[in-house]
């Protein structure tokens, strides 16, 4: 089992909202080499929280919806008890909190996200989203590597 997983998830069919894919695509040769190991899903599921017990990290990469289009972003979170396991919505947050609930643990957890500037129907990124792809691709990187932590 992968030290660190990684989450990318979106609807690959809704323009920018896809990012998790395209990133997903482009960490698929530098995670091996960091002891991490990549999937990609639609929407978080509560069936995710036994995989994310198992590790030492977790990094959920999603496009953003507040703030300029473009802006690379990330942050740290934190477990969130009590959430209803088959919720609508299920956020990083409440899948920690049934990582530890259910299974004891609950690991090092970020979220990294660019925000959005299109959800229309399109496989393709927008172009102020792809210009951050370099830097989110790097970010991930230092993250894996221990150098922002």
């Amino acid at each position: 089992m992968a030290k660190t997983l990684i989450i990318a998830y979106g609807n690959p069919l809704r323009g920018d909202d896809g990012l998790g894919w395209h990133v997903a695509r482009l960490l698929a040769d530098i995670a091996p080499s960091r002891n991490a190991e990549v999937i990609t899903c639609h929407q978080l599921m509560p069936e995710l929280a036994q995989q994310i017990s198992e590790v030492s990290t977790v990094v959920f990469v999603d496009a953003g919806s507040e703030g300029p289009p473009g802006r690379l972003g990330w942050r740290r979170v934190e477990p969130q008890a009590g959430q209803a396991a088959f919720a609508h919505h299920v956020s990083p947050e409440s899948l920690l909190g049934m990582a530890k609930e259910l299974y004891g643990r609950s690991p090092q957890t970020f979220v990294v996200s660019v925000v959005g500037e299109t959800f229309a129907c399109s496989e393709e990124l927008s172009p102020t989203v792809r210009a951050a792809l370099p830097a989110l691709v790097k970010l991930m990187d230092d993250l894996l590597s221990g150098k922002t932590r």
